[in-house]
């Protein structure tokens, strides 16, 4: 039985959706009348968003789609809402519009779905370029003509600056 592993670059790829859904999400609930979050609200909202970077970059099939990849930021967007609402003050909401608030996380959605595939299509270029640029400024270097390590000094120290302060001390003798 084969295991599929996640790509070389799922790490990336999570750190930039968990990234970019808790920005927008930021931005998106701002925008749309939510208020901005305190930092106990941040601190939840990166903490979700953190997992949802952590299970795009753990799962391998979220590398494949751009289906999955809409899917996986519209639950990071889903996860960065909940968690601004149920931090946020209950009557920051009370005059904002659900529709206002769906469009903006929506938009925030598409654009950060945009960010991350443009990412994704730009990492294999600039990482050849990359390599072919700072090749040859390796070509030379040979691992194995590093020098020896010296050996380690396995002497005792010398207490020499502590023998002097050592004294038995105690009570004059009367004879």
């Amino acid at each position: 039985m084969s295991v599929t592993r996640p790509a070389p670059t799922a790490a990336l790829r999570g750190g930039a959706v968990g990234a970019a859904a808790a920005a927008l999400a930021i931005a998106a609930h701002g925008i749309a009348g939510g208020g901005f979050p305190d930092s106990a609200a941040l601190t939840l909202l990166f903490a979700s968003c953190a997992g949802v970077g952590v299970i795009v970059g753990g799962l391998p099939v979220l590398g494949r789609s751009r289906t999955a990849l809409f899917a996986a930021l519209a639950a990071g967007q889903g996860a960065g809402h909940l968690t601004l609402t149920l931090a946020s003050d209950a009557h920051a909401h009370a005059g904002v519009p659900a529709a206002a608030m769906l469009a903006a996380h929506a938009a925030a959605t598409v654009v950060c779905a945009s960010l991350v595939h443009g990412a994704e299509r730009l990492y294999g270029p600039i990482t050849r370029v990359l390599r072919t640029v700072l090749a040859p400024l390796f070509r030379d270097v040979d691992p194995t003509s590093a020098p020896a390590p010296r050996p380690l000094d396995r002497r005792a120290p010398r207490l020499t600056v502590l023998a002097a302060g050592l004294t038995r001390r105690g009570p004059p003798v009367h004879a």
